[in-house]
């Protein structure tokens, strides 16, 4: 649906090179990478706001590359949202389709949905100013969809608004993307937000695309060491000593003395290796209770409970090792935490399964 090829763009200091990416159709598709990466430059740049370098773009099987906006069958949803403030909720939502002076009978019952299904019957008279942050990005979305797009581009939808409105929008964009069976292309530089809604992730940095999979695979297996931190995994280590297991399929990896066990189910980046494993991915189990059968076989450890720090949801546990004190964090969800009652100082064992261990490049 989507297929950007070698594209390169230079506008004033963004320099992005060698940008492929291919979208299908239906999916909902995530470019993540910290502010300032030049994912507000791609989206404006396949939208048709400015001229790529070099390279190519498609949008179903035609090259758009140097058409005008108007000619590409986008909805672009930008970060300012662009409401005309003269013009009702409803004006604001018929003003694409009466520019492009479509019929009314072709988007009537199109209308009727979107008002539905984004919430706006009561709001349809009201001006911009009157809207609340939440409102106004509805209103855009109903604009952007009502002219039928092949594709819906994003750009920081919900970075303005306040947690209880970006939970509530963040449900509703998974239920446009379902109802309407539309293409998305969203940036954002929320991993929390990109995990929620994104099928498939890219990540930017540097000026390139670094990482693209399945956000499972992207958030859980980074590459490198750059995007783990980027995407926020708690526990990286570089290896100082490591072996293959190559008829097992284990990489045994040594930071200051404490060995790891990784299964690898790809191949692996070029030494030397950095590792790491997600705060969740840490189980805990009292000093004092037996150690199940189906778990000695994993990466086991005894550490010390160094400091605890509530986070609404969870609470992270900031662990120390008991032989060489090499820190480890656990995320805990409060129910275990309430359950489990866990104090400052107290012994416990922690355990990583293998396959949840991530070797990745430096």
């Amino acid at each position: 649906m989507i297929a950007l090829k070698n594209l390169e763009i230079k506008l004033k200091e963004f320099h992005l090179k060698n940008l492929n990416l291919e979208i299908k159709k239906g999916e909902y598709y995530i470019l993540l990478g910290p502010s300032g990466a030049g994912k507000t430059v791609i989206l404006e740049t396949i939208a048709g706001l400015h001229q790529p370098t070099k390279g190519k773009i498609f949008i179903g099987n035609k090259e758009v590359s140097l058409l005008p906006p108007e000619a590409r069958q986008i909805g672009f949803v930008p970060q300012d949202l662009s409401l005309f403030p003269h013009l009702t909720v409803r004006d604001n939502i018929l003003f694409g389709v009466k520019i492009k002076r479509i019929p009314s009978s072709e988007y009537h019952f199109l209308l009727k949905e979107l008002i539905e299904v984004l919430q706006l019957g009561p709001r349809l008279t009201a001006f911009p100013t009157t809207l609340s942050g939440g409102e106004k990005q509805r209103v855009a979305l109903a604009r952007a969809l009502i002219t039928r797009p092949k594709v819906l581009l994003l750009d920081e939808p919900l970075s303005a608004l306040d947690p209880p409105i970006r939970r509530q929008l963040q449900k509703m964009l998974k239920e446009i993307h379902s109802h309407f069976q539309v293409t998305i292309l969203q940036v954002t530089h929320d991993q929390e937000e990109a995990f929620i809604l994104g099928d498939i992730i890219s990540i930017l940095m540097d000026g390139e695309i670094v990482q693209t999979g399945k956000k499972n695979r992207v958030y859980f297996f980074p590459k490198n060491k750059k995007i783990a931190l980027f995407t926020g995994m708690e526990n990286i280590f570089t290896a100082e000593k490591w072996e293959l297991n190559e008829k097992e399929k284990l990489v045994i990896l040594s930071y200051q003395g404490i060995v790891f066990k990784a299964y690898y189910d790809r191949a692996l980046p070029e030494p030397p290796f950095s590792f790491g494993f997600r705060g969740e991915e840490v189980m805990i189990i009292k000093d004092e209770l037996p150690i199940p059968e189906g778990i000695k076989e994993e990466n086991c450890f005894s550490v010390v409970l160094n400091k605890i720090i509530e986070k609404g949801a969870t609470h992270t546990l900031e662990l120390k090792e008991t032989t060489c004190g090499i820190p480890i964090v656990a995320e805990v969800p409060n129910y275990i935490y309430r359950k489990l009652k866990y104090q400052i100082g107290q012994q416990l064992n922690v355990f990583i399964r293998k396959k949840n261990i991530c070797v990745m490049g430096t």
